[in-house]
Order: structure tokens, then C-alpha cells, then sequence
């Protein structure tokens, strides 16, 4: 993928995102301004297959652990379905440290702001 075209995947990637914020969100900026930093630079929200790297977040809180058909997880992920659903505690545990929680997966940057993650966990609530 040349520059330009990665350019305007990772902007195509925020304009998604924006369009999902509610009009209440909008007004949380944190939420939002940590959402779009951490998390939409690698994850759209809206296509099935995700964003640039990483699968789509709609619709991921309570979702089976890697199992976005269309996707293709990494091993680390496929073994981590085994720990069920994406819950809170689920959640909260990839984003500290990705590479603990699931061995292997793609993700590279964690969260480790507790106020952040539960930002970030609480918009995933609202992804739907």
C-alpha cells in the first residue's frame, strides 16, 4: 500500500468513527478524543472485515472473543476465544496488555491509563 492510499485509509478510518459518536458523546470529548486516538488509527467500526489492521469494533462488546466472520485473527486471539465473550474485565485486560492477555496477537499498543480504558470500554458499549 503506497502513502496516499494509506492516508486515506486511516482518514476514511475517522470519518467512521465520528459518524458513530452520538450527539451526547459528542459532548464528552474525552470519550471521544480517546477513542479516535487509540483506537480508530487500526479499527474501523463499520466494515466487516475492520479498519486498516485490526477488526471491525462494531458491535464488539459482549461478541465472542475472535469471532468477526471475515476477519483473520492471529493465533494469540484464537486462543484467547477460549476466554469466552468481550466483557469489561475481558476488555480491560487485552487493553492493559495486549500481548498477556492473548500471546501472540497483533495488537501491539496497550492502554495504560485506567481512565482511559474505561472510556474506551464504555464507548465500545455504544458501538452497535
Amino acid at each position: 500500500m503506497n502513502r496516499k492510499s494509506l492516508t486515506v485509509a486511516f482518514a476514511a478510518a475517522g470519518l467512521a468513527a465520528v459518524t458513530l459518536i452520538t450527539s451526547a458523546q459528542a459532548q464528552d470529548k474525552p470519550i471521544a478524543e480517546v477513542f479516535q486516538k487509540k483506537c480508530m488509527t487500526c479499527h474501523g467500526p463499520v466494515a466487516p472485515k475492520g479498519g486498516v489492521q485490526g477488526p471491525s469494533l462494531k458491535g464488539v462488546y459482549g461478541r465472542k472473543i475472535a469471532s468477526l466472520k471475515g476477519y483473520v485473527y492471529s493465533d494469540g486471539m484464537k486462543a484467547a476465544a477460549a476466554k469466552g465473550k468481550w466483557t469489561p474485565a475481558n476488555l480491560d485486560a487485552y487493553l492493559t496488555k495486549p500481548k498477556d492477555f492473548a500471546p501472540g496477537t497483533k495488537m501491539l499498543v496497550g492502554v495504560g491509563d485506567p481512565a482511559q480504558r474505561k472510556a474506551i470500554i464504555d464507548h465500545l458499549k455504544t458501538v452497535k
